[in-house]
């Protein structure tokens, strides 16, 4: 689980995100990301999983804590300074925790996140 200094939990910061910045997309997912309001804080995240990624919320929590887990292992590799939301997509249902990694990892370098 994601400390809570990792985590979005405002409604404004995730209107935020999606009004000021910038967008990577993915097989798997969308990332989008902006500055935080604090540069000299630690990166925080926040997970959409709308009822349009599958309907039954069994699904969607699974999917949601594999995200989580990918990123909390990965949390060392983010620069400080910014908001990042992801945002999955329905190509995510039935892929394991082992790819979503890799393509995880995969992302990663392509943004100026890391």
């Amino acid at each position: 689980m994601l400390k809570a200094q990792n985590r979005l939990l405002d409604d404004y910061d995730f209107r935020r995100v999606k009004r000021l910045g910038k967008t990577f997309v993915t097989p798997l997912f969308v990332l989008s990301f902006a500055p935080a309001k604090n540069p000299a804080g630690p990166p925080r995240f926040g997970f959409v999983f709308a009822t349009t990624f599958d309907k039954r919320a069994v699904v969607r929590n699974r999917h949601k804590r594999i995200l989580r887990e990918a990123v909390r292992v990965n949390l060392n590799k983010f620069h400080a300074g910014f908001d990042i939301v992801i945002i999955p997509r329905r190509k995510l249902i039935g892929k394991t925790y082992e790819e979503i990694c890799r393509i995880f990892d995969w992302t990663l370098p392509k943004t100026p996140l890391v």
